[in-house]
């Protein structure tokens, strides 16, 4: 009869408990890991992305004034230029720095912001002449009437009809380009892009005082005591003899665990990476700031991450997988009591 019991109690309880507890584990080896964000990230692709034609067209309207209609190509070709892989991955850091230091608790909000000093530093320095040549490509003519300048309430960029751009750059522009970048400021914030952080409570934390990832191992804690505490009970309940009890440790134990080795090799095949792609390309996110790259970016650093994903549930499901080897020779080794001894 207790046999049956403990049978019920390991199917029902100690199977999804232990397989939930060691999964729950795996994820959070990388989950709650800021490196492992910032390494996946680190992609030339995610770069480009980023300074993608989309966002320096609406970095440029926005900042400089232009008209809808301006071609800025040879512009942002400079621009890009510009933002080398050394600045744009110290960006990334910054952000994904940014990010984790509010959902630990140690900024009240989240406002991450792009350093322009760095960019600043170089329209004033090496590329200020490839610059205000591009520049003043992309203004067009002044309009009868209109003011020449960088755009104003009611009206837009443009250049003064009938005067070279040579001499508009050598003589107008270039003294008065520390006057222009001066209106750019050295941090450019990015609250719009990101303002669900700041309107929802969505990042509060589950308990009163803890953080996000402070809870969230609470949590996982919680479950896993709960999964060793009916494992271990079930095995009490299982036999009298500690020879059958450890092994019952061990079975209870090894099922779930190859379950989550076995996880590790199916998350380094080409299956999650098919359905990575099936899902991106049934998602309309084309028409986000960042152009229709996102979603190859977004499926190569999904892809990137599947082997860190990999090794997390390969490590948890070795070790428990060891355990429960061990556990069973142990029983096995275990001597034979008398019938006698064991009542």
């Amino acid at each position: 009869m207790r046999k049956l019991i403990a049978v019920i109690l390991a199917i029902s309880l100690v199977f999804p408990l232990l397989l939930s507890a060691q999964a729950a584990v795996s994820v959070t080896s990388w989950a709650l890991d800021r490196q492992f964000y910032i390494d996946a990230l680190d992609q030339p692709k995610i770069y480009s992305s980023i300074t993608s034609s989309p966002m320096i067209d609406k970095f440029l309207h926005e900042r400089l004034g232009l008209p809808p209609e301006t071609d800025t190509s040879e512009l942002e070709s400079v621009l890009k230029g510009i933002l080398t892989t050394d600045y744009m991955r110290g960006e990334v850091s910054e952000f994904i720095n940014a990010l984790f230091d509010h959902l630990q608790g140690k900024t009240d909000t989240f406002a991450p912001t792009l350093d322009m000093v760095p960019l600043k530093s170089t329209l004033e320095g090496s590329q200020q002449d490839a610059f205000l040549n591009a520049l003043v490509s992309a203004l067009p003519a002044c309009a009868p009437g209109q003011t020449p300048g960088f755009g104003g309430e009611g009206q837009t960029a443009c250049k003064p009809t009938g005067v070279p751009d040579e001499l508009l750059i050598e003589q107008v522009l270039k003294p008065a380009l520390p006057n222009i970048l001066s209106t750019i400021p050295d941090e450019f914030p990015l609250e719009g892009e990101f303002q669900n952080f700041q309107e929802s409570d969505r990042w509060s934390s589950f308990l009163p005082g803890m953080a996000v990832p402070a809870s969230i191992i609470l949590g996982i804690l919680v479950l896993v005591f709960i999964a060793i505490f009916t494992w271990y009970v079930t095995a009490l309940i299982s036999d009298a003899s500690w020879r059958v009890r450890l092994q019952w440790l061990g079975w209870m134990l090894l099922v779930p665990a190859v379950l989550i080795f076995l996880l590790s090799f199916a998350a380094q095949s080409g299956i999650p990476a098919y359905w990575i792609r099936f899902g991106l390309d049934n998602a309309n996110l084309s028409g986000t700031s960042f152009g229709p790259d996102l979603n190859e970016s977004l499926r190569i650093i999904s892809v990137s991450a599947l082997p860190r994903v990999a090794n997390a549930f390969q490590m948890v499901g070795g070790i428990s997988g060891a355990l429960a080897i061990s556990l069973i020779f142990w029983g096995i080794a275990t001597p034979r009591k008398k019938r006698e001894e064991v009542e």
